[in-house]
């Protein structure tokens, strides 16, 4: 079915690749540009690869059955469930990221490639921070949210996944015996979206996404254990404190320092809280009919489910509204479990466990100096992780995360990172 994995640098295999980098450029800003490539890119993907020949010989990796297994778990979710208000919507979604995560991981691209996947990611995070903040600054909108990528949750959990990408590509050219050859030449651009991305995320204040990037800076820390390492995040930290304050100063409006103020109202937090938790007791209360227990309720259709048939003690802590149209459960694998039933909750399980065992053998077998590795262990970290106490597994950041594991997936595939034998794990430079 798919073409042997060499990239012909002919016209169609570039458009291919361009068509790839405009998706990924465009993802946190412009939705219909965005709609419009990715189609183009699976047309002009299929077209250079599709034979009966192929298809007659192919055999599925294990990661691909994962990814089927999930596309079939939504397909069953929707049939069973039809008609119901959000139709294929949720479907709809669930093909995008696998189609994404599926051509990445088989087209062939090289290392060059992806490293120019990685810095079009990063300028278009970039390009949609300095949107995000032009709009908050005029007063556009009351958060520092990315154009085109959900609210502001959503968007922290897009920065930070970009954040650890930059922060691996950093560490890769700093510390000896990294693969520097796939990383570009110069260092100071991705430290200048290192700190920019950091003070965005200090001003979304998203607690969501700090748990998760604190978890996973706590885990390099662990895994990477070199006094650069350290010595990076010190200075870094300095640095986004630093400009925190240099934006408050210049910040004559005073509706960014207003919004970052904001977040970090305790009271917002505690009924944040309350919310929260009121939304997890309504999927557990849905979970505990038995029902729809192995297909769920349909894909994207939360909203559906009618709170007031159960009477819970103590009260939920949730508004009005929240009561009658519940988006979301507030954790991936609870609305995962509640919309697609333990067949779809598996399939994502399954799916994540592979990702999780290719970073692990990687590291084991000192294979991890590589900025692949950082970003698809970020992007793993920042889905499971935020999305335990946030939002589900849709949208852009989610488009991304499955990017980003692509990459790193397909890398190994092609051929595992061979970096030479880098120095202890443990011990200063």
């Amino acid at each position: 079915m798919v073409a042997p994995n060499s990239f012909r640098q002919n016209a169609t295999a570039k458009l291919e690749f361009y068509l790839l980098c405009v998706v990924l450029f465009v993802l946190p800003t412009l939705e219909a540009p965005k709609n419009i490539a990715l189609v183009l890119y699976l047309i002009v993907w299929t077209a250079r690869r599709f034979s009966f020949t192929k298809l007659l010989q192919f055999r599925p990796h294990a990661i691909e059955v994962c990814l089927v297994a999930v596309l079939a778990a939504s397909a069953a979710s929707t049939a069973l469930n039809w008609p119901f208000q959000n139709g294929v919507k949720g479907l709809s979604d669930t093909l995008r990221l696998t189609l994404l995560f599926w051509c990445i991981y088989r087209a062939g691209y090289d290392d060059r490639q992806h490293r120019v996947l990685a810095e079009v990611v990063t300028a278009g995070l970039i390009v949609g921070l300095a949107f995000g903040v032009f709009e908050l600054a005029t007063g556009r909108r009351a958060l520092l949210e990315l154009h085109s990528a959900g609210i502001l949750t959503q968007s922290a959990m897009y920065v930070s996944a970009v954040l650890v990408l930059a922060l691996g590509v950093i560490l890769t050219r700093w510390l000896p015996r990294g693969r520097t050859a796939d990383t570009g030449r110069r260092t100071w651009p991705w430290l200048a979206s290192l700190l920019a991305m950091s003070a965005a995320l200090f001003v979304m204040g998203s607690r969501g996404a700090f748990f998760a990037l604190a978890l996973i800076l706590t885990g390099l820390a662990l895994l990477v254990n070199r006094a650069r390492f350290w010595a990076l995040l010190a200075g870094g930290a300095v640095a986004v404190i630093t400009g925190l304050f240099a934006i408050q100063l210049l910040d004559e409006g005073g509706r960014i320092a207003a919004s970052a103020r904001a977040r970090q109202n305790p009271e917002r937090f505690a009924v944040s809280n309350l919310e929260r938790i009121g939304f997890m007791r309504v999927a557990v209360a849905q979970v505990r009919e038995g029902e729809s227990l192995w297909f769920g309720i349909g894909p994207r259709n939360f909203r559906s489910i009618d709170v007031s048939r159960w009477l819970f003690d103590p009260p939920l802590g949730m508004s009005e509204a929240q009561r009658t149209g519940p988006v979301h459960a507030h954790n991936l694998f609870l609305t995962k479990l509640v919309e697609e039933g333990a067949a779809g909750l598996a399939a994502l399980v399954f799916f994540f466990g592979l990702v999780a065992r290719g970073l692990w053998r990687a590291w084991r077998r000192k294979e991890w100096y590589d900025w692949r590795w950082f970003a698809a262990f970020g992007a793993l970290g920042v889905a499971v992780i935020a999305g335990s106490v946030n939002t589900p597994f849709y949208q852009e950041h989610a488009m991304l995360e499955m990017a980003l594991m692509a990459i790193f997936m397909a890398a190994r595939r092609e051929s595992p990172v061979t970096a030479s034998q880098p120095p202890p794990v443990r011990g200063a430079e």
